[in-house]
């Protein structure tokens, strides 16, 4: 390694390569050379993967340093030959005689932030109404408003989550990078119901598998398949189990819960399932996402009509 730590993006480069026992030389500050040929670095705060998209197409050749590269971001990179270091601790490069994927030390340390999780209920608020409209750009105050949530908290969210490359500086939504993350942390505490609702409906919302078959996603299921219904509160979840909880050894017919959003219960599908309203598409998504397997398979062929698809 070398004796002294690394003050230029260039002498960052020679770090993480060095650390490799891979030779190189910084000549300038955006300038390296190895591999026998000179590169020209380039330098970002973070990279998302529309930003990537656009990188892509005119910095072949070069190599981009960033605090942050998002995981799609960094396929896009690689696809159009773009070396990349992030600085969290990892180097990829293609050269005329090798080609490095690799862990690197860490060049940065995380900063310290008031939003140590992103996906409280404010932040899946604010995911879901990027997310809703994902070609356009989103201001702190819109958000805030169209949310119904505090401009302070959601400014906080939003400027942790561009830390995180989910959102680009004009706030609109990494995509799938942004949906990903909201799967991860989507966690819904599903109740069993012994009977499903038939009075006050506009008090549910239809996802799950029958929220797929009635978005026209590419699933089967039969007449009888368990209903997966949101509700708005935990007032309205502990009313609902007061009356269709199930007995303990009883058959369930359908589980309840509440919506991890309050933001995406409340937008909901122009369409309807025998009378009970129907989840909006990436609230119905996100519960797919969570079986790795053949939800995640239904994602892969489902483009919502009428809607951009983001996973």
């Amino acid at each position: 390694m070398p004796a002294r730590s690394p003050k230029t993006p260039a002498e960052e480069i020679v770090w993480s390569l060095t650390a490799l026992d891979v030779p190189a030389e910084a000549l300038s500050p955006t300038v390296v050379e190895t591999d026998g040929r000179q590169i020209t670095v380039e330098v970002r705060k973070s990279v998302s993967q529309t930003e990537a998209e656009g990188l892509a197409r005119k910095l072949a050749g070069r190599i981009i340093v960033a605090d942050r590269i998002s995981a799609e971001a960094r396929r896009v990179l690689a696809d159009a030959r773009v070396a990349w270091l992030d600085r969290r601790g990892h180097l990829q490069f293609r050269g005329a005689t090798m080609h490095i994927d690799a862990d690197v030390p860490p060049l940065v340390r995380p900063e310290p932030t008031r939003v140590n999780e992103v996906f409280v209920p404010t932040g899946f608020d604010i995911g879901m109404a990027l997310l809703l409209d994902p070609e356009s750009p989103h201001r702190t105050m819109e958000v805030a408003a169209t949310i119904g949530r505090s401009p302070g908290r959601v400014s906080e969210i939003l400027a942790a989550m561009r830390d995180r490359g989910l959102v680009d500086r004009d706030g609109r939504p990494s995509v799938p990078d942004l949906f990903d993350e909201m799967a991860d942390a989507w966690a819904p505490a599903w109740q069993p119901l012994g009977s499903l609702p038939s009075t006050d409906l506009d008090l549910y919302r239809l996802s799950g598998t029958l929220g797929a078959v009635s978005h026209r996603a590419p699933v089967v299921a039969t007449a009888d398949w368990p209903a997966e219904l949101y509700v708005a509160d935990q007032i309205e979840l502990r009313a609902l189990l007061r009356t269709r909880g199930a007995s303990p050894g009883t058959p369930a017919a359908g589980q309840v819960a509440v919506c991890p959003s309050r933001y995406g219960w409340a937008v909901r599908a122009e369409a309807s399932h025998r009378g009970i309203p129907l989840a909006n598409h990436i609230v119905v998504a996100l519960d797919l996402a969570q079986d790795r397997g053949r939800g995640r398979e239904i994602l892969e062929g489902w483009d919502p009509e009428g809607h951009d698809r983001v996973w």
